[in-house]
């Protein structure tokens, strides 16, 4: 192997770490490391040293190795509430933006709704003195005793990090950074992060959210980084490690240390990203798709249109809104680990609850005999009694039987019943999220493909398929480790934004070129730093503008061509607005101003992408048997089938099993799989 060829992607999850790595011929090889939550990048490392042995890789293959990482660290410590202890000080008045938010309760309908606990307490917050009105200039003088004051007693209360987040800093930063000179003169070991360069954005509570969330998991995030950087060092790997971000893209591990809240959902966004790549494989370059991720703990729907990942600037992660741009994921409780259990109506239920990585479902056999849909699979003979998980944990289904057993007999059924009421309910959940997702994306479901993926992705993808009415499924080469695949195949991604705010009939003739000149020369600059470490090849930067009608509360993103903004030309960008609109909307109103809000760039710097290698024709010897299982309650003789023994050409008619190192893809009635050039396998309804 030539030492630049060889591509390692990497995706830290809950239960286990996924490894894809691509030689020198483009052969595909996937590894799966049971995760060690407490260090999170041990299992990285751990099967490194096991991809080394088994491939044979020389130092100077190491020394070239070009490896990017995803994770769920930074959003389970999110989720989980174990990052820093935050203090934040922000204008007089505004102590109470994280208590007031957008005066929403999160579940109206429920009396038990209670709002979003913020992640920095009143008690940490203090409001200081100075304000700049929302053109940025300044109307109170910043009061640099009063700001000093309130960073002492933070410290003294255990603050082990400042924010500081002003009113309208977004449009004039010199506020937030005298801030922070005054803070590092007195306490000169503290750190201090401001909002106006986290995300330099209008809506002051969903800025220093933002801005809170990045200082809230850089603690667990910089552990991790470290761990790994000095790991992969000492293994004498020569590159610095890359790390995926909620865009699709990635950068360098030291730099995204300045914004790690871009990688909260670095894991989930590299899957649809790989999705995209994957279809683009299969020679479907403008691919519409809906994708969904069945993990452990939750399936994450995605969207793909027109071969591109659909991004969305107002996600909320763990019900915190987020300004970011992202890959748009909708998650709902319902993995491979979610717990069956019954309510006290007696009505069958599963998750949001999971079990876990440890001890897991009742069938990994360590100890636990709490029920989980991974037991009910077993059961229902879709997994196999002795399959080995991830080929390493072995399942038993002598442990998935008992630990359904009482809840058989609290209802008055059989094992076997409560395996296919779990099921089907667990389908419905992920069903019920998915067409939500086509509702509001617009999207006519019979025109897209589904491409399911993570562990337990290919057992319920057809399934599912029929309960939303699509006909086509894709499954991915390897899809139980597809968003490790997306990392290997990621490009360096970077978002920026600069305010404008004004109507589109009162902007300064040069406004829309100064901004653009502005923003294309920050993008090469973070490009220029990003490329001084990585073999970066083609430089794209494109923009797009936030605009709205007078009176609407919510913006419309247009994408807009750089030479519309260096002529200033308001009226094309006017009718590119009005396009946009009536595509989404079916109508516009002609009559009504424009607001321009903001203007974006994104860089893309490309990179060298792993060669695969095509799938081999077939060795005709891929069926292995048969066995029965239960699909909707009805017997069935499923054939079982190796996947590794699948060549181009070969189609398979359901009932089928197919089995491969990282997942179990199931074949049901009626619907038929063909193994594609690219290695994958589409499956299509009859």
């Amino acid at each position: 192997m030539s030492s630049s060829s060889v591509h390692l992607g990497v995706d830290v999850g809950g239960t286990f770490t996924d490894m894809v790595v691509f030689d020198d011929r483009g052969q595909l090889h996937c590894f799966k490391m049971p995760s060690t939550p407490a260090r999170p990048a041990e299992a990285t490392l751990t099967g490194l040293d096991e991809i080394v042995s088994a491939l044979g890789l020389t130092p100077a293959h190491l020394a070239g190795l070009q490896h990017t990482h995803g994770s769920t660290i930074a959003v389970n410590a999110l989720i989980e509430r174990r990052g820093a202890r935050l203090g934040m000080i922000t204008t007089d008045g505004f102590r109470d933006v994280f208590e007031l938010g957008r005066l929403a309760i999160p579940h109206p309908m429920r009396y038990d709704s209670r709002r979003l606990v913020p992640l920095i307490p009143r008690g940490m917050i203090r409001g200081v003195p100075g304000r700049l009105d929302a053109s940025g200039r300044e109307r109170v003088p910043l009061d640099e005793a009063a700001l000093a004051k309130a960073a002492k007693e933070l410290a003294a209360d255990g603050a082990a990090l400042l924010l500081v987040s002003f009113l309208h800093s977004y449009r004039n930063p010199a506020h937030e950074r005298r801030a922070r000179e005054v803070i590092k003169a007195i306490l000169p070991d503290m750190p201090v992060e401001l909002s106006c360069e986290v995300w330099p954005q209008a809506r002051e509570y969903e800025r220093a959210v933002t801005a809170a969330v990045n200082a809230y998991v850089r603690p667990p995030v910089e552990r991790y980084l470290e761990d790994l950087v000095g790991g992969t060092a000492a293994r004498g790997i020569g590159t610095e490690p890359r790390v995926t971000r909620s865009n699709g893209g990635m950068q360098r591990a030291r730099t995204i240390l300045r914004q790690p809240v871009s990688a909260l959902l670095s894991g989930p966004a590299a899957g649809v990203a790989a999705a995209a790549a994957v279809a683009r494989d299969c020679g479907w370059d403008d691919a519409d798709l809906i994708t969904i991720d069945v993990g452990g703990t939750s399936a994450d729907v995605g969207c793909v249109r027109h071969g591109q990942p659909v991004l969305s600037t107002e996600e909320h992660i763990a019900e915190f809104p987020l300004l970011l741009p992202s890959i748009a994921v909708s998650s709902v409780g319902a993995g491979g680990g979610s717990i069956v259990w019954v309510d006290e109506t007696g009505a069958l239920k599963v998750g949001p609850r999971s079990a876990g990585a440890d001890p897991g479902p009742a069938c990994y056999g360590k100890g636990s005999t709490t029920p989980s849909l991974t037991d009910a699979m077993l059961v229902a003979g879709w997994l196999d009694d002795g399959q080995r998980l991830g080929g390493r944990i072995p399942l038993r289904l002598s442990e998935a039987r008992k630990a359904l057993s009482p809840l058989a007999k609290s209802m008055g059924l059989d094992v076997e019943a409560i395996a296919d009421g779990a099921i089907s309910i667990a389908i419905a959940i992920m069903a019920a999220e998915t067409s939500h997702v086509l509702a509001r994306r617009g999207i006519d479901a019979p025109e897209f493909s589904l491409v399911p993926f993570g562990g337990a992705g290919p057992l319920i993808g057809a399934l599912l398929a029929e309960e939303v009415y699509v006909d086509r499924v894709l499954v991915p080469q390897t899809p139980g480790a597809l968003s490790a695949l997306g990392a290997a195949y990621s490009d360096v991604q970077g978002d920026l934004i600069a305010p404008t705010y004004r109507l589109l009939s009162e902007l300064a003739s040069s406004e829309l070129g100064d901004t653009c000149r502005q923003l294309e020369d920050d993008a090469r600059r973070w490009l220029g730093e990003e490329a001084a470490a990585l073999p970066m090849g083609e430089v794209r930067i494109t923009f797009s503008a936030d605009m709205r009608y007078e009176g609407q509360g919510y913006d419309v993103t247009v994408p807009v061509p750089r030479d519309v903004l260096l002529r200033n030309d308001t009226a094309a960008l006017a009718g590119l607005f009005a396009e946009t609109y009536r595509a989404i909307y079916g109508h516009t109103n002609d009559r009504a101003d424009l607001w321009v809000k903001e203007i974006r760039a994104r860089a893309v710097g490309v990179m060298p992408r792993p060669r695969q290698l095509r799938a081999g024709r077939s060795s005709g010897s891929a069926v292995k048997g048969s066995r029965r299982v239960r699909i909707a309650g009805k017997l069935h003789t499923a054939s079982t089938l190796d996947r590794a023994s699948l060549g181009a050409g070969d189609r398979v008619a359901g009932p089928a099993i197919i089995d491969q190192l990282d997942t179990t893809l199931l074949v049901p009635p009626r619907w038929q799989a063909e193994v594609m050039e690219s290695g994958s396998i589409l499956m299509t309804h009859s």
